[in-house]
């Protein structure tokens, strides 16, 4: 079992995982070799995703050829190889236009991982700057005791909206407005 980052204590888990299965009455798994560094190290997901890009860029590259069947299965991977030499010019062609694609993306996916971490460093300076100052500022601040001032009594007047004239309306003498009288069909 693998896990991500080293806060997680590994063996702690571990007894604690194996010592539920047991009161459960679960029979425990084998005994599992723990590194002594600890566990893994956290992957950067994008320098991960980088180097996958570029493993898998060349779609002209073929995988390795392997089967999952018995007896069978050796011809099956011998027919394979053999479509693949006879016909790589033509996967080649067929694939040339995707393997250019894939550059692109790889190398605009590289740019984009530069700039998000550019941007984390900078995002990490702003706050690391904002913290000083704020801490700064308390330190100032904390020896003068400011006393709020008692507030004004509120105006008892009230502010009625003024009328609107009779024409922004769009009224008729009637009272209702003009946009839901039907209109009379001209010419009779």
């Amino acid at each position: 079992m693998k896990l991500l980052g080293r806060d997680i204590p590994a063996r702690e888990l571990m007894a604690r995982i194996e010592e539920r299965l047991r009161t459960r009455g679960l029979p425990t798994s084998e005994a599992v070799d723990i590194p002594a560094e600890g566990v893994e190290p956290r992957v950067e997901p994008l320098t991960f995703n980088l180097h996958a890009l570029e493993d898998n860029a060349d779609a002209t590259r073929a995988l390795p050829l392997q089967t999952h069947r018995g007896g069978v299965g050796q011809l099956v991977v011998v027919a394979k190889w053999a479509f693949r030499k006879s016909c790589q010019v033509f996967i080649n062609e067929a694939l040339g236009r995707q393997r250019v694609f894939n550059g692109h993306v790889r190398d605009s996916y590289a740019q984009l991982s530069a700039e998000v971490i550019r941007l984390r460093r900078e995002v990490e300076q702003l706050r690391a700057r904002q913290a000083s100052l704020t801490t700064d500022a308390s330190v100032e601040a904390a020896p003068e005791v400011a006393t709020p001032e008692p507030a004004s009594a509120p105006d008892t007047q009230e502010v009625l909206p003024k009328p609107r004239p009779a024409a922004a309306n769009n009224t008729k003498r009637t009272g209702t407005p003009a946009s839901t009288k039907p209109r009379r069909p001209k010419g009779r």
